[in-house]
């Protein structure tokens, strides 16, 4: 093991980890006195999922990947450890220093089509139907996650479920308007999306999704939303836990499930040894994003059509020569910087940070609840999974909802000030 990895690499992991737990602290202080500036969330989210496996190495200092072999030496190695400490230093300045810009410029108001929020719920009502019909209603009672563990027998699409949560999430933008009646029925709809396709990320997903949504929306803020992050983080690690207990019969997994689902660490710290050794991880010079850029092309038209970013990596860190597959359930997971990394190196990095904070802006200036929420659900995606398996419902939703505006305008305007737990105001938008 490199001499430089055991002694000078924990100092520099640790200031890393105080500097982040600083922003951390920031961006929960913030959302305590009621600035619901996007970048706030986003920065708890980042925290999790990329800063956290920095404090879970130091803790666990031996630990090695079972199935994904060939991220040990990654792990071990430190320049690309290294690497991954500046990655995640300069996006988390750049996010805290944006939202000092953006949460000065946020809008007071929120503007609601009602005919956008029933459009919402008949999608979730008609994706749970779709996803009967098409999967069978095997899925329903067969047991918990039975589409998942029986994945040769039943073909369940993924795209249709995610179409329904995203549906779900536009009704929670409006819940000011929402019947109690309706968002129970709804929320029930979702738990059978829970419970047919049998796997942690969805719920952990949706979780974080629905917090967010009430939060940009003003729907909760100040001290209860700090208590729902709260909440939602001391539910969200066990989950990982139980998981493995409950479906997997195995009580000692607590830390591989964190590493596998949480970490965003392993993936972009392996590519960038391989970048080091010499090592190609996709076939081509950017099949990751032509991928993304041709995703509606049928195969049948373009047989050479490049495979999501995700399928190269994971037979690369299993140590398994390239074998053609449009996705597989026991795939890694890795965010947009790894397919910007991989097409573009380090230039893709700093272009996925320009994204986002661009994204950011838009979220914080949009007035219409509905855009936020799309914007939302797409920064979520690219930051915590590969968006090659939910860029089709999206895009299919974002034309939609598109559609659905412009030729029903129901507008209903929302005044909130942007801090302070005081009344709002609603009336007609013109």
């Amino acid at each position: 093991m490199d001499v430089l990895f055991v002694f000078v690499y924990p100092l520099l992991a640790l200031c890393t980890v105080i500097q982040c737990s600083v922003y951390c602290v920031q961006s929960l202080k913030h959302l305590k006195n009621g600035n619901v500036c996007i970048q706030y969330f986003i920065y708890l989210l980042f925290f999790l999922f990329y800063i956290a496996p920095i404090i879970s190495q130091m803790i666990f200092v031996g630990y090695e990947y079972e199935v994904f072999w060939r991220a040990n030496d990654a792990m071990k190695d430190f320049v690309s450890n290294i690497e991954y400490l500046a990655f995640v230093l300069t996006f988390s300045y750049f996010i805290m220093k944006s939202s000092k810009k953006d949460v000065k410029m946020q809008n007071t108001c929120i503007e609601i089509n009602h005919s956008i929020t029933r459009f919402g719920s008949l999608v979730v009502v008609f994706c749970f139907i779709l996803t009967i019909a098409l999967s069978g209603i095997e899925v329903l009672i067969g047991g918990y996650g039975y589409a998942y563990i029986n994945n040769e027998v039943v073909s369940l699409n993924e795209g249709v479920i995610g179409a329904g949560i995203i549906g779900y999430l536009i009704v929670l933008g409006n819940l000011r308007f929402v019947s109690r009646t309706k968002i129970v029925f709804l929320t029930i709809i979702v738990f059978c999306f829970f419970w047919i396709e049998g796997k942690r990320a969805i719920i952990a997903e949706t979780m974080i999704l629905i917090i967010c949504v009430l939060g940009i929306t003003k729907y909760i803020s100040g001290k209860k939303m700090v208590q729902y992050v709260v909440v939602a983080c001391a539910v969200l690690l066990p989950l990982c836990f139980l998981y493995g207990l409950l479906f997997k019969e195995n009580t000692t997994s607590f830390l591989d499930y964190f590493n596998v689902d949480f970490s965003r660490q392993y993936t972009l710290v392996y590519q960038f040894y391989c970048d080091r050794i010499g090592r190609d991880i996709s076939i081509n010079p950017y099949d990751g994003i032509v991928y993304l850029l041709t995703f509606f092309v049928p195969r049948i038209l373009w047989f050479e059509k490049p495979y999501p970013f995700v399928n190269y990596l994971t037979l690369s860190l299993v140590g398994q020569d390239f074998v053609e597959f449009e996705s597989a359930g026991w795939a890694t997971t890795c965010s947009i910087f790894s397919d910007l990394y991989d097409s573009l190196s380090i230039l893709g990095l700093a272009l996925g940070i320009v994204m986002f904070l661009k994204m950011f802006k838009k979220v914080n200036n949009e007035k219409r609840a509905h855009y936020k929420i799309m914007w939302l659900y797409i920064i979520v995606r690219l930051l915590t999974v590969q968006i090659s398996s939910a860029i089709l419902q999206i895009t299919v939703m974002l034309i939609l909802v598109f559609l659905v505006d412009k030729l029903f305008k129901n507008y209903v305007r929302i005044d909130i000030p942007n801090t302070g737990n005081c009344r709002i105001r609603v009336g007609k938008s013109g």
